[in-house]
């Protein structure tokens, strides 16, 4: 068994691995926490994986963290993947391959090999990302701009006296109080975004891709497009396991 990791910036999200099936699932909030001490909580009762393969976009001081529990406990070095030029059919159209953050670089793989043809993935998360592959796996490139959540916080963060709204609230289109109205807005917002990106790539390109959500907020996003998408909760996940056949 492989143990598979996706930490983003709030939450890491993990799976034990047998091939491309993933098994065993689970996941843990980080921020402000130490990694070890959640390591321990999350893994300390599992079997030593053969490997441990890790989309880490959360920074330096957890990738340490988590790599000091790892080689304490099991004497296994994580193996921190990168986005590449190439990988499992897919080639990544920044110049600096390096500079694609790498749950980006999985969930395009997955999507890809998921569809078989042209997809538009879409990560809502802290940020969100947006991003083109064509049917022959090639990656147009793509947009990032604020999740729910940061956009919320910058608008109340700026602006006296407001609160950052309930995200579980449902949003209405009208809004008779300012919480709810902040919150309906930046979701509406981030809806209307994603529709026209979504549209519009596709027409640049001359390509009608299947839209792929992901991500933390992506059952939000979900019920307000206008588009046809579907979701797929593990899909950086399944593309580190892909990404692990080919090490």
């Amino acid at each position: 068994m492989n143990l598979l990791v996706d930490a983003g910036n709030s939450w890491i999200k993990w799976a034990l691995a047998s091939g491309q099936r993933l098994e065993t699932r689970g996941k843990f909030r980080h921020r402000d926490d130490d990694p070890a001490q959640l390591a321990e909580q999350a893994w300390g009762r599992l079997s030593p994986p053969a490997r441990m393969l890790v989309s880490n976009v959360a920074g330096a001081a957890l990738a340490d963290g988590l790599s000091a529990w790892a080689v304490r406990h099991w004497q296994l070095q994580p193996v921190f993947l990168r986005a590449g030029r190439e990988a499992a059919g897919v080639t990544n159209a920044y110049p600096i391959a390096e500079q694609l953050g790498v749950d980006r670089w999985a969930a395009m793989i997955a999507a890809w090999h998921g569809a078989g043809d042209a997809v538009c993935v879409v990560d809502c998360g802290t940020a969100i990302t947006l991003d083109l592959v064509d049917p022959a796996g090639r990656h147009r490139g793509g947009l990032i701009l604020p999740g729910i959540r940061l956009m919320q916080q910058a608008l109340c963060a700026q602006t006296a006296d407001l609160r950052v709204p309930d995200c579980d609230q449902a949003p209405v289109l009208l809004a008779n109080g300012t919480a709810a109205a902040i919150g309906s807005g930046c979701r509406f917002a981030v809806a209307a975004a994603i529709d026209r990106l979504a549209r519009d790539v596709g027409i640049s390109a001359g390509l009608q891709p299947d839209v792929i959500l992901t991500g933390g907020d992506a059952s939000i996003v979900a019920p307000l497009l206008t588009i046809a998408a579907r979701q797929d909760s593990d899909l950086v996940l399944k593309g580190i396991a892909i990404l692990a056949g080919e090490r």
